[in-house]
């Protein structure tokens, strides 16, 4: 007797049902689940299938963890497991780095994911129905098997090659983790495949977020850059090259564009856009169906009611990054140590796009206020201790566990239009690929191949976008690094690059710092006069309150030497698999 497998695809299936009106479809028994023959006998179901496949995409802003909570962008307040990375707790034996499916065990999830598309890759050939339909869904397919493919190349470097679904009788001989350049090498014949069968692909208004021709391109550019790439092997200038091209292929469909910005509120409203006409890959969402939850204002809203729900603030921006934005003319100013003086005034845009500070108003309709992040002081003229502002530690009255401890708020992603009354999930995409990444690719590229004029013709095609004056190419590689931290600042970028150069012991050596605001008294206007200090972390601040003792909580992040750029395997799987290596793990 056949087997038939049953898929249950709820929310997914009942959506396709609701287009369509075929009664070979909804005389389907039960409607909310499909048999195998079913499935993999109708066009239309393989791509409810398929849909499914697209809602286990999970992008940084539907996470309580981000991939910038492990570099110098970023300080996660509540720990989540990020801690195991951060202070070098990492091994087999305590192997997650966040408490998400695609942190806390990386490597069951996308292997999980991958096994559910190797089933579709197996069996779309065979499904009767147009060819062109078809096509179009196995091209989407093989991106999406990529896509899977590319995170555990990233986190993981040598992974076990698997192209097939396996049944309970197969017997396993001797698959081990391949050598990162095969591991590469594989991603990207999925890529060219998916780019030519995608290449005629004709998308509605409803397929927004589909795997594209530009799609596979992009994601192509970005894995050839990796294997390029110290950390990735041997660097060469045939891999540099192949890793220019990839870019170049991307920038030469002209299918894409950076567009103008006038200030910085224009320039953090294109990450609210979902047809921002640079986004190449985006994940949308739509919680009608499914597809996901956006929980970006749970966890970036400043403490207290923002927009309809309380702020965790559980990513705090760090001072480092604070600290390197240049001015709008180009120039760099060093941060004072200590100042009366407001330090953010006269940044370029992309800062107050990025960041939330002492003084900043923000929040929705009535919740607007002035965020006042501000602790006690001492009033010289009056001879007194100041109060602390009410998004303050020291402000009892509030959620002060909540409160930001470097001093700063993350902005960016965040619709300052978006009521949230009611709800904390809202419909912000997320984009997984766009084309200011590209340019930077290529720049990178083009450096090290020795072109540095090309290069420096990209790099200034993100600068003069963020209205700041072109790059000169006195020092083009730090001119490079600085527009690659700045405008892939928070979307989780950093964390490859560190380790893809590996540098993640020298970031990690560099000691964190916060802003401290402190409230200095009112001048004759009433105004609350300021200063503003820049601190280590960990130093204790006596504020001579009743002898109560401000301890600043933030650790230190720990190097824990070569093998930490890679994510262990965990032991589990190691045990279930005796022919995998723990390599560089013990």
């Amino acid at each position: 007797m056949k087997l038939k497998k049953l898929f249950i695809l709820p929310a997914l299936a009942a959506s396709m049902l609701s287009f369509t009106s075929c009664t070979d479809i909804l005389d389907q028994e039960p409607l909310d689940s499909f048999t195998d023959d079913a499935v993999w006998g109708d066009l239309r179901l393989a791509e409810v299938y398929l849909n499914a496949q697209y809602a286990n995409l999970m992008p940084e802003n539907a996470k309580g963890t981000l991939f910038a909570c492990y570099t110098d962008e970023v300080y996660h307040k509540h720990g989540y497991a990020t801690e195991n990375y951060t202070q070098g707790y990492l091994s087999p034996e305590q192997s997650g780095i966040g408490w998400d499916d695609t942190t806390w065990d990386p490597w069951y999830d996308y292997y999980r994911y991958i096994n559910k598309i190797n089933l579709f890759l197996e069996r779309i050939d065979d499904v009767p129905g147009d060819d062109t339909y078809r096509d179009t869904l196995k091209g989407q397919g093989l991106f999406l098997r990529a896509w899977n493919y590319h995170m555990l190349y990233g986190l993981f470097g040598r992974v076990v090659i698997v192209d097939q679904t396996y049944d309970l009788d197969h017997e396993f001989g001797e698959e081990g983790r391949a050598d990162l350049d095969k591991v590469a090498d594989f991603i990207v014949k999925d890529l060219d495949e998916a780019a030519k069968l995608l290449h005629n692909a004709e998308y509605g208004p409803s397929d927004l977020g589909r795997a594209t021709e530009g799609a596979a391109l992009a994601l192509k550019s970005r894995v050839l850059l990796w294997k390029a790439s110290p950390l990735f092997g041997t660097p060469s200038r045939e891999k540099w090259q192949a890793a220019a091209d990839a870019a170049k292929a991307v920038i030469d469909l002209n299918q894409y564009y950076l567009r103008p910005v006038n200030n910085s509120e224009e320039y953090a409203a294109l990450f609210f856009d979902t047809n921002n006409p640079e986004v190449i890959f985006e994940k949308i969402y739509d919680p009608k169906w499914g597809a996901g939850e956006n929980i970006s204002y749970l966890h970036q809203a400043p403490m207290g009611p923002y927009n309809g729900y309380q702020g965790w603030g559980t990513y705090n921006p760090c001072h480092e990054v604070a600290a390197k934005f240049q001015l709008k003319d180009g120039s760099h100013v060093d941060f004072p140590e200590y100042t009366e003086e407001y330090p953010w005034g006269d940044r370029e845009i992309r800062f107050n796009a990025n960041y939330l500070v002492d003084g900043d108003m923000w929040g929705y309709g009535s919740d607007n206020q002035e965020l006042q992040l501000f602790l006690p002081g001492w009033d010289a003229e009056n001879g007194t201790w100041t109060t602390a502002g009410r998004h303050s530690a020291e402000n009892y009255d509030s959620e002060w566990w909540n409160v930001s401890e470097t001093g700063y708020y993350m902005r960016k992603f965040l619709d300052p239009s978006y009521d949230m009354t009611g709800t904390l999930m809202h419909t912000t995409p997320w984009f997984f690929l766009r084309l200011a990444e590209i340019y930077l690719n290529y720049a990178e590229c083009q450096i090290e191949l020795g072109n540095n004029g090309e290069a420096l013709q990209y790099i200034n095609l993100i600068r003069n976008r963020a209205l700041l004056p072109s790059a000169t190419g006195a020092d083009i590689r730090a001119e490079y690094e600085y527009e690659r931290q700045m405008e892939l600042l928070f979307e989780g970028q950093r964390f490859f690059d560190i380790r893809r150069w590996k540098i993640l012991d020298k970031i990690y050596a560099e000691p964190l710092h916060f802003v401290k605001v402190q409230n200095m008294g009112t001048d004759a206007n009433g105004k609350i006069k300021k200063s503003y200090t820049c601190s280590i972390y960990d130093e204790v601040y006596d504020w001579d309150l009743e002898d109560w003792v401000m301890e600043v909580k933030v650790k230190q992040r720990r190097y824990a030497g070569e093998k930490h750029y890679w994510l262990p395997i965990p032991r589990w799987e190691l045990n279930k698999c005796p022919f995998l290596d723990a390599l560089p793990y013990e």
